[in-house]
């Protein structure tokens, strides 16, 4: 926990500005039917913007490509922002690792049917979470509004996790409601998107719960 505070400190007297928004949206209409908002993940460098996550989709969907540019975990982003980007009635929602996180949340602020998470974080805030691979990321959230993760009773959720230690604790603190399926991957760690992709899985995966 002593790690978590020095960077506290550090972020707070040495703060950067990389002047670019917090939320990041790029959009793909093609006038399709239904619309996929995909949610990207961390990328590790935080001085660039993410790229666009499952970008195959956009020939079967229109596609929102949403970046939480700081790392937030959701707490950053603007919810109504992304709304107003969203012109159809059926919409799912996608991501992997935190954007896993941001896709589940995203869920309970407007209508979402389905939504798939590749390794979802529980939660990465240090006075919750054993996990403490995430800490540089959570001493950069200065307003914590968002700790844990929370699903809805509406919409239908398939969390896809690895079985190494801090996947299965993640995946154990997911409640048991019917609405919500969880499959773990034997062998593998938190790269769960990157595996199913090189065993050519992940689009047959990802195809069957959207469109089956």
């Amino acid at each position: 926990m002593l790690h978590y505070y020095l960077k506290k400190i550090q972020y707070f007297f040495f703060k950067k500005n990389f002047g670019f928004s917090q939320t990041n949206i790029d959009s793909y209409f093609s006038k399709k039917k239904h619309t996929v908002i995909s949610f990207s993940s961390i990328h590790h460098k935080i001085s660039t913007i993410q790229l666009n996550e499952f970008f195959y989709l956009t020939k079967k969907f229109n596609m929102i490509f949403v970046k939480d540019t700081s790392r937030s975990w959701f707490n950053n982003l603007d919810i109504q922002l992304i709304k107003r980007n969203i012109n159809t009635n059926v919409n799912y929602c996608i991501g992997y690792s935190m954007g896993a996180f941001n896709a589940i949340m995203f869920s309970n602020f407007t209508k979402i049917k389905k939504v798939i998470a590749f390794s979802p974080q529980f939660s990465i805030h240090p006075f919750i979470s054993r996990d403490k691979t995430y800490l540089n990321y959570a001493a950069r959230i200065k307003k914590w509004k968002y700790k844990t993760l929370k699903f809805n009773h509406s919409t239908e959720y398939l969390l896809i996790f690895g079985d190494s230690r801090n996947e299965k604790y993640h995946a154990s603190q997911i409640p048991n409601k019917k609405n919500i399926k969880i499959m773990i991957i034997k062998d593998c760690d938190h790269e769960t998107a990157p595996l199913l992709k090189k065993q050519n899985k992940l689009k047959k995966i990802i195809d069957s719960f959207l469109i089956g």
